[in-house]
């Protein structure tokens, strides 16, 4: 190694004070130096403190990468308090929101309070959140951060804020109205909610499910009969029967061409007249005790060519029956016969009381059927499809029908009732868009993502990557475990 003073000008000027130029092997290395006091010798001395760099006349000054290494390294935020937000499935949630056009939408609609419905809808999504709940689940995210907010909630702030997005009916009904005037076929629900409010005119005792007539109110839906896509709904009173109220449903929402699809409890004459009436068509399954389902037209069905592709598995189906404007289409689905048929076999050794072999014998020709009673020009395989399609929306409604009963069943205002349920609407919307991509995103060369993963799992995936914040603007965001980078990767999404 040689060093010498004889430096030229185009090295010399990178030289600073506390560092020293040092000429090895012809090439120049800047090293940072400080003196320090030597007792043995009673004098300064001159201590090397590392490279800093290197130096040539066409590029200058290079810094090396230990020493960047350990500048990086002398930044400790051990001093510093350390918090830790939920990021991952925020930043998705804009993005989404953003992408689809709900953002723009909201904040046409709602330009004074689009910021207070995204944070109730991030917490319906990403904690269930019931309302007492919200304030302490937005303190431990970046939600607020990724819109700028600056203002604080709390429980006053969230209980005015609701009552007053549920007043501005007007502008809900407009964020939900069709941008279009095209027909489309759309698929109607109704479920009761309890409400023990007697401040709110909806709540009224009525008939539901469970038989017991508590005051409720019914939330009326519709949802496009192909994608399955929340897209309207409206508040009725506990003792209104739906079937009166969906016409003048229809005609608010701006939707046409619209299909009643009920549950089973639904069939009776009264609503069915009702339903003919009103010129609405409809899809109504049968309990299998009713007398109108041919069991016979089923004897030799198997040996028929009717038969069609439905979830990995062929259904079987009678002649359609014609009951003058009315039509009844009897299915078998072998696989959930043969389900049926080990089920009850169990059970007549565990609960002999209840289950017997003369009562299996009774019940053999129904067992895996479905009888549906519709006015519609669907065809037995498309009419099995829609049909099934409910229980694909009940899904998406089980997502939050707890919580939602919860928090909306002792409100004392009907603004904040309103407000509610146009939260867990657009939070539908949003589960929607998940769905869909779980469901069209392979897996592997058989299965699509939603074979292994839940919305939940999606959603959970998403959540656990986390901002850890040092100081204001001073943050990093958490590696990704192996299984949330292969799910994110495979669903194209990409968090920074």
């Amino acid at each position: 190694m040689k060093t010498t003073a004889n430096h030229p000008d185009w090295a010399l000027k990178h030289k600073r004070p506390g560092t020293e130029l040092k000429l090895i092997n012809g090439r120049y290395y800047l090293y940072g130096v400080k003196s320090v006091y030597d007792k043995t010798t009673k004098r300064s001395r001159k201590v090397s403190l590392g490279i800093l760099g290197n130096i040539s006349r066409e590029k200058g000054f290079i810094p090396s990468e230990k020493a960047e290494l350990k500048k990086k390294s002398g930044n400790t935020y051990l001093d510093k308090q350390v918090m830790v937000f939920e990021y991952g499935f925020a930043r998705w949630l804009l993005g989404e929101l953003g992408g689809n056009g709900l953002l723009d939408s909201l904040k046409k609609h709602f330009p004074g309070h689009w910021e207070f419905i995204v944070f109730m809808v991030y917490c319906r999504l990403a904690f269930k959140s019931p309302l007492k709940n919200i304030p302490t689940d937005l303190e431990r995210s970046s939600m607020p951060d990724l819109l700028g907010w600056k203002g604080k909630m709390y429980d006053q702030k969230v209980s005015d804020m609701l009552f007053e997005v549920g007043g501005m009916r007007q502008s809900i009904h407009e964020f939900m109205r069709p941008a279009d005037n095209k027909r489309r076929t759309v698929l109607m629900d109704a479920t009761d909610i309890a409400l023990q409010s007697d401040n709110i005119g909806l709540s009224q005792k009525g008939y539901n499910s469970s038989m017991d007539f508590q005051p409720q109110f019914v939330l009326l839906y519709m949802y496009d009969a192909l994608s399955l896509e929340p897209l309207y709904y409206r508040l009725l009173p506990g003792n209104i029967r739906e079937v009166s109220a969906m016409n003048n449903t229809i005609k608010i929402s701006g939707m046409e061409d619209c299909v009643f699809v009920a549950d089973k409890g639904f069939f009776s004459e009264s609503n069915i007249g009702e339903l003919e009436k009103s010129s609405m068509r409809y899809i109504i399954p049968l309990r299998r005790d009713n007398k109108l389902i041919p069991y016979g037209a089923l004897e030799k069905v198997e040996q028929s060519e009717n038969y069609f592709n439905f979830s990995k598995r062929f259904i079987f189906h009678a002649d359609t029956l014609s009951l003058g404007e009315r039509k009844l289409d009897l299915f078998l689905d072998g696989k959930l016969r043969e389900q049926e048929k080990t089920d009850y076999l169990r059970r007549i050794k565990s609960l002999p009381e209840s289950f017997s072999k003369p009562k299996f014998n009774d019940k053999l020709q129904s067992m895996g059927t479905v009888a549906i009673l519709h006015n519609t020009p669907l065809v037995p395989g498309d009419l099995y499809v829609e049909y099934k399609n409910r229980g694909e929306i009940e899904q998406y409604f089980d997502h939050f029908k707890n919580t939602i009963g919860a928090s909306c069943s002792h409100m004392q205002r009907e603004e904040s009732l309103e407000g509610w349920m146009f939260i867990n609407h657009i939070s539908m919307q949003v589960i929607y868009k998940l769905s869909e991509i779980l469901k069209t995103t392979p897996l592997n060369k058989k299965q699509m993502l939603i074979h292994r993963y839940s919305i939940n799992d999606a959603i959970e995936h998403l959540k656990s990557i986390k901002q850890i914040k040092f100081a204001p603007g001073e943050f990093v965001i958490s590696e990704m475990n192996k299984s949330t980078k292969t799910l994110l990767k495979q669903m194209k999404i990409s968090i920074t």
